[in-house]
């Protein structure tokens, strides 16, 4: 018995630790990304394990390889089991999940209830604003007409444009000589870019060709953008791991040039990084942008889009974010510019069918405005992405991995066959207003729509026939109220349903009451005058409180007048006291009777002539000093001229030389309106001449002089 014992217990412990072998193995492959090798693994493991690691790495690797059905029902588990433990992500990945199998109300619930439960009244908000938009866009129904390429196989193709008279796309690796090595994400080949003739689409892929034996290599090669000219081509392609342990390798953008016939000069762009992605390019039309989405640091969160500018020397930009109305804490990627400008984009952070979906951002005065959902069947509960449009902007082709698919990423074309019209749902209330004793038609009675809080949204007059009909929005309730003279008033309460342009009936009778009109008038002068008394009394109100409105604002404006005027006072003081100091300091300024000039040694003129002499600049370049040193300073330049001459001349005279002096000093750096230039002419003398012999040549030249008079000072 012993014996027995002790083999059940080595056995026990050889399960045991092959089961610990398993998980290990199971959690390195998930960490490595090759997701659908630990998927079998963890599924062998479930009846004896059940921790909430597990179930996320479970959840986690159903959800990357579009198993939707299985996430949901082990994100489900791990959220009833383990709630308390599991963050926002995971409700996010479940909700949508359900939304790829189309449980919108159950997917709806599950952000719902972990808001309210969070406190986050206002993402409560959001998630419910962002489900109507999402129903606003379904119920425009078929947008476009779409058919699945006949080059599509059961392993991935997606990222189509056109090109010429090519379709260019990025696909599974064709026609491998060799035994190819699995992308271990999904367990297909690596992706290369092909090329297949537009007009051969029908007969399937064997007639694609790869674009280039330089562009694609042993790595993967996807997302491309192309030059109008057909010489630069950008592609992503991704980095090789540092080291085996990494769990995924990062994409960089690349750039070839096309010279003689063939691409080369293959060089990845100085924005690229190894410890982030960079892919997905796409041109602005006139070739001066290059857009991109990565998810380097100072995003919005995940992936976000930005751009760069191409210079003409072929140099780059730095990358530019394009801001919060298009990224959001979720993944943003591949962008496309129409011919337009405006921008399409795949998203699963802005309100979308489930998983990633296309939608467009109109550009107006060079900035794109709030992205729309681009509307079914272009959306779809999967994966929609990668949106090329052809030079018409109205046909083009797009990618999804939907079910309904070949397998994996399909590439779909599509037209565009209704206007992305966005309306709040919407019905109708209509119905007749008749006399309940006669039946008759109730001609010039007033009908008014109410909303539920009892405001009134829209009044009508009946006309002939007493019919009416109001717009009213759909799971809403309302109230119609009618009244004519004569007649009882009457109402009538509805709600509207989710379904759209449903008209209700809203149809009322009134009854007639002529009896009672006397009482009704009399009630109606009576309550005139106690309206009326009320008014006055109110008018009276309003009067006294404006009048002590009005007192109060005298004073305190008189208040603010004194306070004012005492700080006006002090800063003028101290402005004067700063100004004293300053003339103390400064040889050069002195008061002189009522006024501050700037004494220098004479600058005087020659005779007749306005030039600035040599001795007068290197005055005049002192006083440009002293300026500098005192910027809140203005002087007036005054010139003056002697008797000799006739007095207009002799102000023309002076004002030329109060100018050039003016002029001399502001090429030396003061500013034209610190100085004023006066020319005084013969009106101000030092030495009064009666005649013009009456004085020596030195007295004429003591009169062409040239004062600086400091004529305000902050």
């Amino acid at each position: 018995m012993k014996k027995l014992l002790f083999i059940w217990f080595v056995l026990g412990l050889t399960v045991q630790t092959y089961a610990q072998q398993e998980l290990k193995r199971a959690d390195t492959y998930f960490e490595r990304a090759y997701y659908s090798d630990a998927i079998p693994l963890y599924e062998q493991l479930l009846p004896r394990n059940k921790n909430s690691k597990l179930i996320k790495n479970l959840a986690d690797s159903y959800y990357h390889t579009f198993n939707m059905k299985a996430a949901v029902r082990w994100y489900g588990y791990l959220i009833s089991n383990y709630g308390e433990n599991v963050d926002e992500s995971y409700h996010f990945k479940l909700n949508q999940s359900l939304k790829a199998i189309g449980e919108y109300e159950k997917a709806k619930k599950v952000l719902v209830d972990f808001y309210t439960e969070e406190g986050q009244d206002d993402k409560v908000s959001q998630i419910e604003n962002n489900f109507t938009y999402v129903e606003n866009v379904g119920a425009i129904g078929n947008r476009f007409e779409i058919k699945n390429l006949n080059l599509n196989t059961s392993t991935s193709e997606f990222g189509a444009a056109r090109i010429d008279s090519n379709l260019v796309y990025s696909a599974s690796r064709k026609n491998s000589s060799v035994l190819p090595k699995l992308y271990r994400w999904n367990n297909e080949n690596y992706l290369d870019i092909y090329s297949h003739p537009i007009e051969k689409i029908e007969q399937g892929d064997s007639l694609s060709s790869s674009i280039s034996s330089v562009i694609n290599s042993k790595m993967h090669e996807g997302t491309f953008a192309i030059s109008k000219d057909r010489k630069t081509i950008y592609f992503t392609r991704n980095s090789k791991k540092k080291t085996e342990d990494d769990k995924i390798s990062n994409l960089k953008i690349y750039r070839a040039e096309y010279v003689e016939d063939s691409w080369s000069n293959i060089t990845p762009l100085p924005f690229n990084s190894n410890d982030f992605s960079t892919e997905h390019p796409a041109l602005s039309p006139d070739g001066t942008k290059l857009y991109f989405s990565s998810d380097r640091e100072g995003g919005f969160g995940s992936f976000d889009l930005y751009f760069v500018t191409i210079q003409k020397d072929g140099f780059f930009g730095n990358p530019i974010n394009l801001g919060e109305d298009i990224n959001t804490d979720k993944k943003e990627q591949f962008p496309f510019i129409d011919e337009k400008g405006n921008l399409y984009f795949a998203s699963n952070g802005h309100p979308g069918f489930g998983l990633l979906d296309v939608f467009i951002s109109k550009q107006e005065n060079g900035t794109f405005q709030k992205p729309d959902n681009l509307g079914l069947p272009v959306n779809s509960g999967y994966d929609d992405f990668s949106l090329s449009l052809d030079h018409d902007n109205n046909t083009g082709y797009f990618s999804s991995n939907r079910p309904s698919g070949k397998g994996s990423d399909d590439i779909y074309s599509f037209t565009e066959t209704k206007p992305l019209l966005i309306e709040d749902c919407k019905q109708f209330i209509a119905g007749i207003l008749t006399d309940k004793t006669t039946k008759q038609p109730l001609v010039n009675a007033t009908i008014e729509l109410l909303n539920a809080d009892g405001n009134s949204i829209e009044k009508i007059i009946t006309s002939a026939d007493a019919s009416f009909k109001f717009q009213i929005e759909c799971s809403s309730q309302y109230r119609i109220m009618a009244n004519k003279e004569g007649y009882e008033d009457n109402s009538k309460i509805l709600i509207s349903d989710t379904e759209r342009n449903a008209v209700k009936d809203g149809s009322l009778t009134l009854y007639s009451i002529k009896e009672r009109e006397a009482k009704k008038a009399e009630e109606l002068l009576a309550k005139k005058e106690a309206e009326e008394k009320l008014a006055l009394a109110e008018i009276e109100r309003k009067k006294k409180q404006e009048k002590a409105a009005e007192l109060a604002q005298i004073e305190k404006e008189k208040q603010t007048a004194i306070k004012q005027k005492a700080t006006q006072e002090k800063e003028e003081r101290e402005r004067l006291k700063k100004i004293e100091t300053i003339i103390a300091k400064e040889d050069a300024i002195v008061r002189e009777n009522e006024r501050i000039v700037i004494q220098t040694e004479e600058i005087h003129f020659d005779y007749s002539l306005w030039y600035v002499r040599r001795e007068a600049r290197e005055r005049l370049a002192k006083v440009v000093a002293i300026m500098k040193n005192n910027p809140g300073m203005v002087i007036e330049i005054g010139t003056h001229t002697d008797i000799r001459g006739n007095s207009e001349y002799n102000r023309d005279l002076s004002q030329k030389r109060a100018d050039s002096a003016k002029e001399f000093m502001v090429k030396n750096g003061i500013a034209q309106n610190r100085i004023i230039a006066k020319g005084y002419g013969e009106s101000q003398p030092i030495v009064k001449c009666e005649t013009e012999e009456s004085c020596t040549e030195e007295d004429h030249e003591w009169n062409r002089r040239c004062e600086l008079v400091v004529v305000k000072w902050e």
